[in-house]
């Protein structure tokens, strides 16, 4: 494979990858077409040597390898870990905060993240959402945003004069998302997240919206 190829399948890869979720989604593609055979955690296995297999647990974490138990013992193990996730921000479960006739959403850290990056720049949502269809079926969807929807702002310098001097961050108070102007209809964040289910024809059947794992990007 050539340089320029190999970046482009990474950088095609990692767009396609803005959460763990959608990292693992990606893998599978990518080993199906490779030949590789889905096991399920919940099924005894049969395992073929010299045969291809990947499992999967919470859609978020995946195992890949190929089979050959004649020679495990004379060649060992040969292993390669890598992170689904990255360090961000992810929204608590009930995240909307109604200030001064704004609405932002109430996020915890994810990760070792750096604070300051986070500040006065287009911020996106992606992640997992979890709903139930009109037939009452429990079944979940991973969403992408992909344009931005909320910023940080930063305290403006008149009000922090002391800002390049030193700077401490408090997570709770200050890295909150802001998302929208309230209007006199007010705002749903759990309607905001049903329409961008119902967007994908697979999912247009969800009805109620019952829980979510989603990441600032």
């Amino acid at each position: 494979m050539s340089q320029k190829r190999f970046n482009t399948e990474l950088l095609d890869f990692l767009e396609r990858s803005p959460t763990a979720f959608h990292a693992v989604a990606a893998l599978k593609s990518m080993l199906l077409d490779a030949g590789f055979i889905a096991l399920s955690e919940e099924e005894q296995w049969h395992l073929v040597d010299g045969h291809k297999y990947f499992v999967t647990r919470n859609d978020s974490a995946l195992i890949a390898f190929r089979h050959n138990a004649q020679s495990l013992l004379s060649e060992g193990l040969r292993l390669t870990g890598a992170h689904t996730d990255s360090p961000s921000l992810k929204v608590k479960p009930n995240p909307e905060i109604k200030r001064q006739g704004y609405m932002q959403l109430g996020v915890e850290v994810y990760g070792g993240a750096l604070f300051a990056p986070w500040f006065d720049r287009d911020l996106s949502l992606a992640g997992r959402v979890n709903y139930k269809s009109r037939r009452g079926e429990l079944r979940s969807a991973l969403i992408d945003f992909s344009d931005p929807i909320a910023v940080i702002p930063s305290l403006a310098i008149h009000l922090n004069r002391g800002v390049h001097d030193s700077r401490s961050i408090n997570a709770q108070k200050e890295l909150v998302p802001l998302l929208s102007q309230l209007g006199e209809e007010g705002f749903d964040f759990n309607e905001l997240l049903l329409q961008q289910v119902k967007k994908q024809p697979a999912h247009r059947s969800a009805q109620e919206v019952l829980s979510h794992e989603l990441y600032f990007l």
